[in-house]
């Protein structure tokens, strides 16, 4: 094999993985934008006197989203483990880094 065909193979390799990671990084920013959406829906809802058809519009899209691309990974958002608390990750059995632990202490 010629320096340019090896050259070549290993870019189209570099460019196809580079091309997964950015899909899945648009998956998961899409996700993680649609529960950014519910908790303004849920907000408008409890506190500004909103009806509940936008929650439910959003939890109908996080559905559709979980069902294409598998569940919400709520473990990927930085800001589940002080939303949610000890409990409720403990419950789930929420995997949390090390790196969002330590976070989320500096901020108690």
């Amino acid at each position: 094999m010629s320096f340019l065909a090896k050259a070549l193979e290993v870019s189209e390799k570099t460019f196809e993985e580079t091309e997964h990671t950015i899909e899945e990084w648009n998956i998961h920013r899409h996700g993680a934008k649609l529960l950014l959406k519910l908790g303004i829906a849920v907000y408008a809802e409890q506190r500004l006197n909103g009806t509940h058809a936008p929650v439910e519009r959003v939890l109908g899209a996080l559905d559709g989203h979980a069902s294409e691309h598998g569940e919400v990974d709520l473990d990927h958002l930085r800001a589940a483990h002080q939303v949610l608390g000890d409990e409720f990750i403990q419950e789930h059995e929420i995997g949390v880094t090390a790196d969002a632990e330590a976070k989320a202490d500096a901020n108690a």
